[in-house]
């Protein structure tokens, strides 16, 4: 007895046709269901992408001195001098940078939080001006990571729509496929028709951007599941032979506390690590808020963001000596996947424009469920209208 070929046929179109209904079900519910905190993720993210530079330039009359003088204060000197200009904000941290004509950048903030940065004349530690726009940035970034206003509840809100919008870009390009390769499919698929009605240019927005998109679109959300998600954090790390939560392990190696010892000059520390790496143009030191706090932490890169560190090599310090703590290598490679995760994930790889793209597919992606709702408000409104009216 031999299989009949129409009714084999038939079996495959159905199941092909189950699979296609299912996988535009999973599309359109999936979307509608995240939609809004997609949308939210993707702005904010998109908020966040030039926060250094916007930073910098409400400062820009401060970023350099008028007069470069023969010798700068010493970092204690500058960080007296903040502390006399304001004695409410204590600093976290400062950047010092190898071109004499540039101001010191420092981290401080309240008990309340209130977080800026504050530019000062490494000659004579006079503030010339301090901003908020840092403290606006971290309310930015815990939205974006849905710790404001939720906490934990938020960031695992988050974590489930970043997951669906992984899921939804699949599912997208399968819809987008099309079924015959021919010219008329391949103008649908690849082409926006700019002068046609509303409907079809909100469904080529849709879907054409949204297939130019895909790549890139799933490099962000893959390194942000990466960033939030343990499990695949931790996966990621064991991969590359490195050691999750590296930062912390780092905090950790540090000396016991000693009161009869004195602590390091500081000078000393920032001229060493830049002779160590002569393409480093910025140093970030921090700024421990108590005397038990044994180590420091330094960063020597081409450039320093909030979350971006730009060909950057990260050491802890020794307080007593000023020299610097061996890291063991798996911890330093966990450094390195953390810091490339994030640059990748911020745009910060490839600076301007780096943040150009990643601004650009932020944009699509906050504007992928905007189009994709439009779409099923519009056959909504279709179906109703050709619904036959009882009298």
């Amino acid at each position: 007895m031999t299989n009949n070929p129409i009714k084999r046929t038939e079996k495959k179109s159905k199941a092909k046709s189950k699979w296609s209904k299912l996988n535009h079900w999973l599309h359109l519910w999936l979307g509608l269901s995240s939609g809004i905190i997609v949308f939210i993720v993707a702005l904010t993210g998109v908020l966040f992408i030039f926060c250094d530079n916007i930073i910098d330039g409400l400062a820009y009359n401060s970023l350099y001195v008028k007069e470069v003088k023969e010798k700068k204060l010493t970092p204690e000197e500058l960080l007296k001098a903040f502390k006399k200009q304001y004695p409410d904000r204590k600093a976290s941290y400062f950047i010092t940078y190898r071109n004499p004509e540039r101001t010191i950048k420092l981290a401080s903030s309240t008990k309340e939080r209130d977080l800026q940065f504050s530019w000062i004349d490494p000659y004579t530690g006079k503030v010339l001006t301090s901003g908020k726009a840092y403290d606006f940035f971290y309310v930015i970034a815990h939205i974006h990571s849905g710790h404001i206003p939720f906490g934990d509840a938020g960031n695992l809100i988050v974590e489930i729509s970043v997951w669906i919008f992984l899921i939804e870009l699949i599912t997208g390009l399968i819809l987008w496929w099309p079924k015959k390769w021919n010219k008329s499919t391949r103008s649908q698929s690849f082409t926006i028709k700019w002068k046609s009605s509303f409907k079809r240019l909100n469904y080529d927005l849709h879907n054409v951007p949204g297939f130019y998109n895909l790549l890139p679109a799933l490099l962000i959300t893959i390194t942000g599941l990466i960033i939030v998600n343990k499990p695949l954090n931790k996966a990621t790390h064991k991969i590359f032979d490195g050691k999750p939560r590296a930062y912390a392990v780092i905090r950790d190696l540090k000396p016991e506390y000693d009161s009869t010892k004195t602590f390091a000059p500081l000078n000393p520390i920032v001229e060493k690590l830049f002779a160590k790496n002569p393409e480093a143009e910025q140093v970030k030191l921090s700024v421990p808020a108590k005397d038990s706090i044994t180590s420091l932490f330094a960063v020597a890169a081409e450039d320093i963001g909030l979350k971006g560190v730009q060909n950057g090599k990260t050491f802890s310090i020794n307080r007593y000596t000023g020299k610097e703590i061996e890291i063991p290598v798996k911890v330093l490679n966990g450094l390195d996947i953390d810091d490339t995760t994030m640059n990748l994930h911020i745009g910060f790889w490839a600076g301007w424009i780096g943040k150009t793209l990643t601004l650009f597919i932020g944009l699509i992606c906050m504007f992928l469920p905007v189009t994709g709702f439009l779409i099923w408000y519009g056959r909504q409104n279709k179906k109703k209208k050709t619904q036959p009216i009882s009298i």
